[in-house]
């Protein structure tokens, strides 16, 4: 027993000390990747970092969106019934002191009421998912184009690799190798940038579907609510 605990922590302690020569290792072997890769994977990595710091920033525009309207909910709910009491301007008032998308949305159409109550509403709805859409074009160039990188790089090896034929000869097909791998590695690595844009990119637009139908269904209620409030506004003696 003592022995396999002795043999478990040498193991871990070889696991250890190996774990940033593997590091190194792995980094080495992309540079080396990279390389032969040729020029056309310059343009690839900066589509994927660009693509990667687009993904990064549109989680945290969802995340922030979902946060403040949850955090809000119980303002949502006074605006709501507020507003069904026919008591606009203090709607309005709670309203422009909540931070949330939905609040918002519910602020520029009790603002507007008087020039269009539900010009405004669409208005304003649409300008919050006008908001969270920010980006996905960048997403879908980077698709479209890291393939399309990915080919050039392709005929480009392929070029180098019948200029080495033709100067060096069949007898040395050797020398050849390099734009065989230039060819492969681009293709390679524009189909791993598209495939791992695609993910965040489905999630994306999974999401906006979602939000855009959560929208349609609280602007209703609100709508219905206004129109309830208008009523006893207008029956209320003055």
């Amino acid at each position: 027993m003592v022995f396999m605990k002795f043999h478990v922590f040498h193991g871990s302690v070889f696991l250890a000390q190996n774990a940033p020569e593997a590091a190194q290792g792995l980094f080495d072997a992309a540079l080396v990747m990279f390389d032969r890769g040729g020029p056309v994977m310059w343009p690839i990595l900066i589509c994927s970092l660009i693509a990667l710091a687009v993904a990064i920033e549109r989680f945290f525009a969802f995340w922030k969106y979902n946060a403040a309207n949850f955090y809000f909910r119980n303002r949502q709910k006074e605006i709501l019934d507020l507003t069904r009491d026919g008591r606009f301007d203090e709607a309005l008032a709670v309203a422009r002191a909540a931070d949330s998308p939905i609040c918002r949305i519910f602020g520029s159409a009790l603002e507007n009421r008087e020039a269009g109550f539900q010009e405004t509403l669409v208005a304003a709805s649409q300008l919050e998912l006008d908001r969270l859409r920010r980006g996905f074009s960048v997403l879908d160039t980077a698709i479209t184009v890291a393939p399309m990188l990915g080919i050039l790089g392709t005929v480009t090896g392929i070029i180098n690799t019948f200029n080495v034929l033709s100067a060096t000869g069949v007898e040395n097909p050797t020398g050849a190798t390099a734009g065989i791998a230039e060819a492969l590695i681009t293709t390679a690595a524009g189909l791993v940038v598209a495939i791992c844009c695609l993910f965040p990119f489905n999630f994306f637009v999974s999401q906006i579907k979602r939000r855009t139908t959560e929208l349609e269904q609280v602007t209703h209620r609100f709508e219905l609510a206004y129109n309830t409030g208008l009523a006893k506004s207008d029956a209320t003696p003055q």
